[in-house]
């Protein structure tokens, strides 16, 4: 995959195209990435994927606490796993933003991307006059000499996937169900940073992992059953997301317990990728209770992880 953040002088081939914010770049998404690679191979050209960065409503809503569930970096991570073979990159900007659907096609997808074929999803829309008709689309085909098709929705029990319900299930932890619309294991890309050391006190030392983007959704406060990958190795652990209301004073932390793990990784990236919500936070009259709680936690990820090998 070719990233290209510059559309000026592209040579694309016969380009295949489709594009849009993809956060998360669940089944839905993916659905309609596949058919964008399998009709560019049927045509004989080049699947071109568009996004945008920073994503629409975060430009357009810098106030509103609007959280994505993948960060630039992971949306990257994520379309490498699908072998296209050219990314876009547009910088989402008042220039852009304020551009009609018909000048979005013609300026970009025609006169800069040179499209041959898009493909749209169930509820595509371009530019700020929110084009979607698809009987427009296909008119602006035939003058701007591109054909389109339209991808149906993605459902799973009759559910339509977006990235909307996956938000909503991490907000309140259903982490099994957001997974299953992802397609994936939702994961949080952070560095291990310092903390207070008092896990490693209980014969719990955990890596504190620090979130360098504001806006990553994150899944609701609590213990969650985990897989780490450091460097390459993968560990089953579990971590906890919250204010860990036993320790007095104590801010928001995402730190994580890893299984037979016992090395120096400050300032090294992990990858947490989280399977299921164990439990609430709670608050423990004592160290030792809390202690007791981890054990059970330790015990139920194990079995987890003995009846899922």
């Amino acid at each position: 995959m070719r990233i290209h953040t510059d559309i000026h002088n592209l040579n694309f081939k016969n380009p295949v195209v489709t594009m849009g914010a993809f956060d998360g770049i669940h089944l839905g998404h993916q659905k309609i990435i596949n058919r964008v690679i399998e009709k560019a191979k049927e045509i004989g050209g080049e699947s071109v994927i568009i996004t945008f960065y920073p994503h629409p409503k975060v430009f357009l809503n810098p106030n509103d606490p609007f959280k994505t569930i993948l960060t630039h970096l992971d949306k990257i991570d994520r379309f490498y796993h699908h072998k296209i073979d050219h990314l876009v990159v547009l910088n989402f900007d008042k220039t852009l933003s304020e551009m009609s659907g018909e000048e979005y096609i013609k300026d970009i997808l025609c006169n800069k991307i040179n499209m041959s074929h898009l493909v749209i999803g169930h509820d595509h829309h371009f530019g700020c006059n929110k084009l979607c008709s698809l009987d427009k689309i296909n008119s602006l085909g035939k003058k701007y000499h591109f054909t389109t098709e339209q991808v149906s929705a993605k459902l799973i029990n009759n559910q339509i996937i977006s990235s909307s319900i996956i938000r909503d299930r991490l907000s309140t932890g259903n982490i099994e169900e957001a997974n299953k619309f992802l397609g994936y294991n939702y994961f949080v890309f952070g560095r291990v940073v310092h903390g207070n050391q008092i896990g490693k006190t209980i014969g719990f030392p955990t890596a504190n992992i620090a979130i360098r983007k504001p806006y990553k959704q994150l899944p609701c406060n609590g213990v969650y059953i985990v897989e780490i990958n450091w460097n390459g190795e993968i560990y089953n652990g579990i971590c906890n997301l919250g204010i860990r209301p036993t320790i007095r004073k104590s801010k928001f932390t995402f730190e994580v317990h890893m299984f037979d793990f016992d090395r120096d990784i400050y300032n090294d990236y992990l990858t947490v990728s989280f399977i299921d919500r164990i439990r609430d936070e709670r608050y423990f009259a004592s160290l030792n209770e809390l202690k007791q709680q981890l054990e059970e936690d330790r015990q139920t990820a194990l079995n987890y992880f003995e009846k899922h090998k």
